[in-house]
């Protein structure tokens, strides 16, 4: 019997020219669609009518991302299937949803950015944005597609952390580079090139770009819905997750005893 699945999946962005299905390039839409046509969970693609509920540029993250379509696949199977043909999404989260499910109608979108804190001064930052919280018109902190740019966001929060500061940004839904861009606002604000008066005037419809913050730092983290998903740790997942952990912690230590060796030696 043919039922509605929706999947959350997670993966590193560095691997993958963008979510959105391209011709010849590797993306993750392509690598799902790739892995549930070869397990055969789907027959036909349109009939099937797969969606994915955010886009993600090049070198963004996910941890939480969710893709949904029809199938006739073994519900209790079909995690372990997916993780079992595909390198790079992992499959963990399954819910079997209504059929007029559509992903990309969430409660909450949560993403987060890693910034190096170097040279920022944490309260400018910390400032800058609780004014961006609330209902805005966000046009110049987007990528323009012919949508109205004004939006709700519903948290800012910045959480210094070492020589980071933890960026979490939680909405409904956001504009095309949206996140990239208030973190720019934010890094231009911490270092002293933009003030908050700069700031608030662009939200009250100024025209002026910040800049477009490095996408390799992003994450999505989350995506939440009505429901929640059955979440699962097959074999399959597990044995990926042990060999990306350990290849890791290998070049994690690679790069720390070169650095220990290139420290200045007292006479």
């Amino acid at each position: 019997m043919v039922w509605r699945a929706a999947v959350k999946i997670a993966y590193d962005g560095r691997s993958f020219m963008g979510s959105q299905r391209q011709p010849d390039r590797y993306t993750v839409e392509g690598e799902v669609i790739r892995s549930i046509q070869k397990i055969e969970a789907v027959d036909s693609l349109p009939q099937s009518r797969f969606k994915a509920a955010s886009r993600t540029d090049r070198g963004v993250s996910a941890l939480g991302n969710v893709v949904a379509f029809d199938t006739d696949f073994d519900e209790k199977q079909l995690i372990r299937a997916l993780n079992g043909v595909s390198s790079d999404v992992y499959y963990y989260g399954l819910a079997k949803v209504p059929t007029s499910f559509s992903p990309r109608r969430a409660s909450v979108r949560w993403y987060r950015y890693v910034l190096p804190s170097e040279g920022i001064d944490v309260d400018m930052v910390l400032n800058a944005a609780s004014l961006l919280q609330g209902k805005h018109d966000f046009r110049s902190f987007c990528k323009n597609d012919d949508r109205t740019t004004v939006r709700v966001l519903n948290e800012a929060r910045v959480l210094p952390l070492g020589s980071y500061l933890v960026i979490d940004f939680k909405a409904r839904e956001f504009l095309r580079n949206m996140v990239r861009r208030m973190v720019a606002a934010l890094e231009s604000v911490g270092t002293g090139n933009a003030t908050i008066s700069e700031v608030e005037q662009v939200l009250e419809g100024d025209e002026f770009s910040f800049g477009l913050a490095d996408p390799k730092n992003l994450c999505l983290m989350d995506i939440e819905y009505q429901f929640d998903f059955e979440i699962q740790y097959p074999k399959t997942l597990k044995r990926k997750i042990i060999e990306k952990e350990e290849d890791a912690f290998l070049r994690l230590d690679f790069y720390r005893e070169l650095a220990i060796r290139c420290l200045p030696v007292d006479p």
